[in-house]
């Protein structure tokens, strides 16, 4: 595909020439040209300027490529699995030449610098087709990467033939009867010290490993997670194992049952299975033994003694598809976002009397209906990458003698807490955009031409793998919690590894705060980010106090640990882990990007109105708890978060279409009649209508029909 690639792309080029500007004389162009920024500048804001150079030529080579010809026909799902995985081989060869192209002509990545380039192209790939970015992340990023954490130097074999492809892996986790739940996983692995090996076993179809993507006909390798026994009978829990499950023709090895699990709602280019054990026999190699070890006398060895933080270290690696997702989703939404905002500057309905009819954009009420949810995806893009820097320190300290076992179990609890928090909400977020924007386009976004049911179906499994959204928010509360009731919760708020919690050092302070009016004009001070991140911290310090008070009233009643849980989880922990994680975006984008003296300040003043946008949307919908509470009181503060929505979305309105040029991909990655760049909206709409495959031709049953029609009347 790309031999000639590395000549093509000049790294010194120009941002202009990657990015070339719009049509100046097109529908969209009278909104451009309101902009207060440089659309381009924002882009390179939002992404690294080297990952924009990347991705473009990535598009720009796949656009060229007859193989990632958009098909005018729907695929076979056998047809859909082959053409992806040629696609993931074909373009894995893009990258490798591309990089090859980055060194030499810029200059070497460094680790991180390489990591990140690796999630950038991810996306790029997943806005063309997330089953070939699925794939390809499965192969060659979640695989070797769960080997990589908790493996250890005898392991790096594995983790180096899967960068190169020389196996292809999956990582099975869920059971059949068991998905988030890891903790009662049943597949076992148990030490036999004659044989000197490990023997997995899946006691019935219940246990099965299942929804394991390369799974159904592509992997001969699989990352799984099962029970470590010992031969005294004692299970040390959950550990990683890396296990070979297929042989050179493909054909599953003795002892292991593999099973395709066939079409799905989206995703169909990947291939999903299940598969079970018979007393199947590991070399004890397999076991990943970061975290926990076995002599080969059978006695099990840790260097991290408690088992809930050797627990909460195995759950730290597993963040990173859920922090992987958090960037992904956004993605998705971010084309939807700019279809339906692209397509509101051109649709045009009603207007004053004896005036033309006004561009849709024009209105209150679809302003309100879809620039919240473009400022949440500007957000949660900005947050995703700061996310991905620390996970990526994470990944560093499992390599770095300085730091201790207990010290990156840590990082892994407060790790694995923010992800499970993140994962949800970005994850709503992204439904919510996808399903506005459907709705926004009316009844030609309902056209599969218009590009969103992709976005829609492929986008829904996102809410559920990697972990169910409401179960992940229970675990993110269940750390906050517990830190919220230790003793020590001072300066564990002070050392806090990545800062989400630094501010409870002052939490009891904090909630005897009231929010109180300082500006002469009292709306003025909904306008300023201190108020909205103050008010949020007052929120998660409230949802704090008051959901560990219901927990506690539930066990002082005489109903048992889980019952409370249990009982304390709508409207208290699950709204708490909510809010955690809004305040933590809200505050990264603020701190890291809009308040960035790095950044110029016209993009700096856009970046502002899109925080306040976000943070009031969000803030109004938790107005009854800051009402309860008596942080907020009298109706001028709600009214007035309100009125700021809704005037601050009207003075968006001239800057909409130049934010979402910044954050769209390519015309051919959009692949919408309703969303091109170009704004020629009718003119798509009708190429794609009279490119229907048999758009003139009269139904191949005709005869029939009309003998059956005929013969009634």
């Amino acid at each position: 595909m790309v031999k000639e690639i590395e000549s093509e792309i000049d790294w010194s080029e120009p941002l202009e020439n990657v990015l070339p500007d719009f049509s100046k004389s097109g529908p969209l162009d009278v909104y451009r040209k309101q902009c207060s920024f440089n659309w381009r500048e924002m882009a390179s804001t939002l992404d690294d300027e080297e990952a924009i150079r990347i991705k473009n030529g990535l598009w720009k080579k796949m656009e060229q490529d007859p193989l990632f010809a958009h098909s005018p026909v729907d695929l076979s799902l056998e047809e859909h699995r082959i053409s992806t995985l040629k696609k993931v081989f074909r373009f894995q060869d893009a990258v490798a030449t591309l990089e090859r192209g980055g060194e030499t002509l810029s200059r070497p990545y460094s680790p991180r610098g390489r990591t990140v380039k690796n999630v950038e192209i991810a996306t790029a790939l997943g806005q063309y087709d997330w089953s070939v970015c699925l794939r390809r992340g499965i192969l060659l990023g979640f695989f070797p990467n769960a080997v990589r954490g908790l493996g250890t130097e005898k392991h790096r074999k594995y983790i180096n033939a899967a960068e190169k492809l020389q196996l292809t892996g999956c990582i099975a986790m869920t059971e059949i009867s068991h998905g988030t739940n890891t903790k009662a996983f049943r597949t076992r692995a148990t030490f036999d010290t004659r044989k000197q090996k490990f023997i997995l076993h899946t006691p019935d179809f219940e246990a099965a490993k299942c929804w394991s993507a390369n799974l159904g006909k592509t992997a001969n390798y699989a990352y799984i997670l099962a029970q470590l026994y010992t031969p005294d009978g004692e299970c040390h829990g959950l550990h990683g194992f890396v296990v070979p499950i297929r042989d050179k023709q493909m054909n599953p090895l003795p002892g292991v049952t593999i099973g395709d699990m066939g079409a799905k709602i989206g995703l169909n280019g990947l291939d999903n299975g299940f598969m079970m054990f018979d007393n199947y026999e590991l070399d004890i190699e397999g076991l990943l033994d970061k975290t926990g070890t076995v002599t080969p006398e059978g006695t099990y060895i840790s260097p991290i003694k408690d088992t809930k933080k050797r627990f909460s270290a195995s759950l730290g690696v597993l963040s990173g598809p859920r922090f992987g997702i958090v960037g992904l989703v956004v993605a998705n939404a971010s084309i939807a976002i700019s279809i339906a905002i692209r397509y509101s500057a051109v649709r045009r309905q009603f207007g004053p009397d004896g005036s033309p009819e006004l561009p849709v954009i024009e209105y209150q009420m679809q302003q309100c209906r879809l620039f919240p949810l473009l400022a949440g995806c500007y957000v949660f893009k900005c947050f995703s990458r700061y996310l991905f820097d620390t996970l990526f320190e994470f990944i560093l300290s499992q390599f770095n003698p300085d730091i201790s076992a207990e010290e990156r179990a840590v990082m892994g609890a407060e790790l694995h807490g923010i992800s499970a928090a993140a994962k949800p909400v970005a994850g709503w977020l992204a439904r919510d955009t996808v399903q506005e924007s459907r709705e926004a386009c009316g009844g030609h976004g309902y056209l599969k031409a218009a590009g969103i049911g992709r976005l829609r179906d492929d986008g829904d499994s996102f809410l559920t793998f990697e972990g169910d959204n409401n179960v992940l928010l229970q675990q993110a509360s269940n750390w906050l919690l517990n830190v919220w009731v230790n003793t020590k919760r001072e300066e564990m708020a002070t050392s806090s590894p990545f800062g989400a919690i630094k501010f409870l050092k002052n939490a009891d302070a904090r909630l005897k705060k009231k929010f109180v009016f300082k500006s002469r004009e009292p709306r003025e001070d909904f306008l300023q980010p201190g108020a909205i991140l103050k008010a949020y911290k007052w929120l998660v310090c409230y949802l704090l106090k008051s959901t560990s008070e219901k927990f506690q009233g539930i066990q002082a009643s005489g109903e048992d640990n889980f019952t409370a849980k249990n009982d304390s989880q709508f409207y208290h922990a699950r709204t708490l882990s909510i809010v955690f994680v809004e305040n933590y975006a809200l505050d990264v984008f603020w701190h890291k990007f809009a308040n960035n003296e790095d950044i110029s300040w016209n993009i700096r003043l856009v970046l502002k109105k899109l925080m306040l946008i976000y943070g009031l949307s969000c803030l109004e919908r938790h107005a009854g708890i800051l009402y309860a509470g008596g942080y907020f009181s009298g109706p001028k503060p709600g009214r007035y978060i309100r009125e700021n929505i809704i005037q601050l979305c009207k003075e968006l309105k001239a800057e909409a279409i130049s934010l979402v040029d910044a954050l769209a991909p390519t015309d051919f990655i959009l692949n919408s009649c309703l969303g091109a760049s170009d704004g020629q909206v009718y003119k798509h709409l009708e190429n794609a209508m009279k490119q229907t495959p048999g758009c003139f031709e009269k139904s191949k049953d005709w005869v029939d029909i009309s003998k059956s029609l005929y013969s009634k009347l």
